[in-house]
């Protein structure tokens, strides 16, 4: 699982972030690529689910530690800076939220608020991408608080259903024509979402996830999480924290049906990968919508397969 805990936790890591693209070398074709945390390809992030690529300069560096709903990011070290702020730089999001493209500002600008200071809107437009998908981009303009670093955003965004992808492009130079086009490498492979097989005592630890997660109990949600679990740098405790004290957290959605779906399933020994989704439907909710399971890996202790979190 990967990306999504709420959308309180959405826009927290999205907005100060993102990159400069040059144009990528030629790859394989996407199809047989697999996602970037099992087999990083330079030059190119390969998505799980939903399944889609981004090219970037093969010289830049990934950085440790992506945010709650932050997939990767990658750019330029710069020693003039404090170690984990890179410019250039890019961020790729991904998270669940029923607003339209229109309305991306009710979810980034609070955070941008928060952060920044003398924020201005340079540009907002509807858009697409290369396969004619709908997609809206934005340009801005701030300052970072208590630095005075003033950086340009520009930010590329697209919805399959109801989850978003965003590309954030950063530098504290203005971001040309050039650089906005790189944002459009984004690309959606034409294939079906098709489940793979997982092994039974896998599909088990998810069906029981699945049944925890509807009995609404954080206690027994958290037996499912290692004690070694990290995801973003955040251990157990803090995903505890989560479930229990933040009203926007799926275990408060009341959902009632939970099942899931494995699009990309790779074992390593006592620990294993897995990408898909989680059907759910929610009290009151007229349809179920897919869920992006959220923390990568699990890993088997004692014979007991356990959420592991996205390290390494």
């Amino acid at each position: 699982m990967k990306k999504l805990i709420a959308v309180s936790l959405t826009i927290a890591g999205m907005v100060l972030m993102a990159g400069f693209f040059t144009p990528a070398h030629a790859q394989a074709p996407a199809n047989d690529l697999k996602p970037t945390f099992i087999s990083p390809t330079p030059g190119l992030y390969v998505n799980g689910w939903p399944p889609f690529t981004v090219s970037y300069p093969k010289e830049w560096m990934e950085q440790p530690g992506p945010g709650p709903t932050t997939v990767f990011r990658a750019g330029v070290p710069r020693p003039d800076l404090r170690p984990d702020f890179y410019l250039p730089s890019t961020n790729i999001g991904v998270f669940l939220s029923p607003l339209p493209l229109e309305e991306w500002a009710r979810i980034m600008m609070p955070v941008a608020l928060q952060l920044g200071t003398d924020i201005k809107v340079l540009s907002d437009k509807p858009s697409q991408l290369k396969d004619s998908s709908p997609a809206r981009e934005a340009e801005l303009e701030f300052i970072i608080r208590n630095t005075g670093i003033k950086l340009n955003d520009f930010v590329l965004m697209t919805k399959k259903e109801s989850i978003w992808v965003v590309i954030h492009l950063t530098d504290d130079k203005k971001i040309g024509e050039d650089l906005k086009r790189i944002a459009y490498s984004l690309t959606f492979p034409q294939r079906r979402e098709e489940p793979v097989k997982v092994p039974p005592d896998v599909r088990a630890f998810l069906d029981m996830w699945c049944a925890d997660v509807v009995s609404h109990d954080v206690t027994t949600m958290m037996a499912h999480f290692s004690d070694r679990f990290l995801w973003s740098g955040a251990g157990k405790a803090w995903i505890e924290q989560v479930y229990r004290n933040d009203p926007t957290a799926p275990i408060h959605w009341g959902t009632i049906s939970c099942e899931p779906t494995v699009t990309v399933f790779e074992s390593r020994g006592d620990k294993a990968y897995l990408d898909g989704f989680f059907l759910e439907k929610a009290k009151g909710g007229a349809n179920a919508r897919k869920m992006p399971m959220l923390f990568q890996q699990i890993v088997n202790e004692h014979g007991e397969w356990k959420w592991f979190g996205d390290q390494k």
